[in-house]
C-alpha cells in the first residue's frame, strides 16, 4: 500500500513538472521564433523585409518616391525670346532683325542677320540695342583726355559699322538722335563733353538704369564670333544666351575721370569708376539707336 503511494506521488510530481516546462517554453522562446496559431514557425524581423522570412518584401527606402524634390535645371531647346517678323508691331522686350553683321566666325557663309532688342516705343519709332555683343573694341585708339564726343568708338560706329551693316533701305530707317551729354552721377566733377547728335550709339548710364531693371538683364554675351577668339569668362547663362560666355560692354558716359569710361560689367552691374579708355581686354560693343517703324 505505502508503495503504491509512493508511486502515484512520483508520477503526479512528473505531470507537474512536464506541464511547468510546456508553459515556459510558451512564454519565451529560446531561439528567437514564434508560432502562430496553426503551429507555423515565423520571423521576428520587421514586415517589409525578405530575408528566410515567409512574408512578401515591401518597397526600400530608395524605392520611395521623393515628394517636394526640386526638379534639375532644365536649358531650353529654344530660346526664350520672340522674334517679330513686323517691326511695326515690335514691343519692349521683343527682339527684331535688322541689318546683317558676321557673328558665327565662319566669313565663307557670309554675314548673319543681326539680331536687336527692343528697349522701347515712342510715336513711330523703337529703340533697340544689339542682342549679343558684336565686336571686342577699345573705347578710343589712345590714352588720350576724349569724350564720347571725340572718341574713336563714336567714329567706328557711326561710319564702318554703320556701312557695313545695313542697306541703303534699312539706314533710310534709322533716325538721327541727340544724345544729350549726361554726366556721371557718382562722379559729377567729370565732364561727359558735348551733346552730339548720331545714327549709332552707345547707351548712357542713366540709360542703362532705365531700360535694364536689374544686373541680371543688363549681362550681356559676346557672338559666336568673338568666343572664338577666345579669352571670355563662363558665367551663369543670360535669358537670351545659347552659351554661357559674358562680356564687359561699354557705356558712353565718362568713369571717375577723364581717362576712363563707365561700363558694364560680366553680371550686369554698372561700374561707375570705368575703365581706361584704350583698355580692350575683351570689353565689346552693344551698338543702339532709334529706328522708324511706319
Amino acid at each position: 500500500m505505502k508503495n503504491a503511494v509512493k508511486i502515484i506521488a512520483l508520477l503526479i510530481a512528473a505531470v507537474l513538472a512536464l506541464s511547468h516546462c510546456a508553459c515556459a517554453k510558451k512564454a519565451s522562446p529560446a531561439d528567437g521564433k514564434r508560432t502562430d496559431p496553426n503551429g507555423s514557425k515565423v520571423t521576428d524581423k520587421p514586415a517589409g523585409t525578405d530575408g528566410n522570412a515567409n512574408v512578401t518584401a515591401g518597397p526600400s527606402v530608395t524605392d520611395a518616391p521623393e515628394t517636394g524634390a526640386p526638379e534639375p535645371t532644365q536649358v531650353p531647346e529654344e530660346l526664350s525670346y520672340k522674334i517679330v517678323d513686323d517691326i511695326k508691331k515690335a514691343a519692349a522686350g521683343d527682339v527684331i532683325i535688322f541689318g546683317t553683321y558676321e557673328q558665327d566666325g565662319d566669313t565663307s557663309n557670309g554675314k548673319e542677320p543681326l539680331e536687336w532688342l527692343v528697349l522701347e516705343k515712342s510715336g513711330n519709332a523703337i529703340l533697340v540695342i544689339t542682342l549679343y555683343a558684336v565686336e571686342s573694341k577699345v573705347f578710343n585708339d589712345s590714352r588720350d583726355y576724349i569724350t564720347w564726343e571725340t572718341s574713336t568708338m563714336r567714329a567706328w560706329l557711326n561710319d564702318d559699322f554703320y556701312r557695313e551693316t545695313f542697306s541703303p533701305d534699312e539706314s533710310a530707317k534709322i533716325k538721327n538722335t541727340t544724345l544729350v551729354a549726361e554726366k556721371n552721377p557718382q562722379n559729377e566733377n567729370v565732364s561727359p563733353g558735348n551733346d552730339t547728335e548720331d545714327k549709332i550709339f552707345l547707351l548712357s548710364i542713366q540709360e542703362a538704369e532705365k531700360y535694364f531693371k536689374d544686373n541680371s538683364e543688363r549681362k550681356c554675351s559676346p557672338s559666336e564670333a568673338l568666343v572664338a577668339t577666345g579669352g571670355f569668362t563662363v558665367s551663369s547663362r543670360p535669358w537670351y544666351a545659347s552659351h554661357s560666355y559674358a562680356c564687359l560692354w561699354w557705356l558712353r558716359s565718362p568713369g571717375m575721370d577723364k581717362l576712363k569710361i563707365a561700363y558694364v560689367d560680366k553680371g550686369g552691374a554698372i561700374s561707375y569708376s570705368g575703365n581706361q579708355v584704350d583698355y580692350n581686354n575683351n570689353t565689346c560693343v552693344r551698338p543702339a539707336m532709334w529706328v522708324v517703324i511706319e
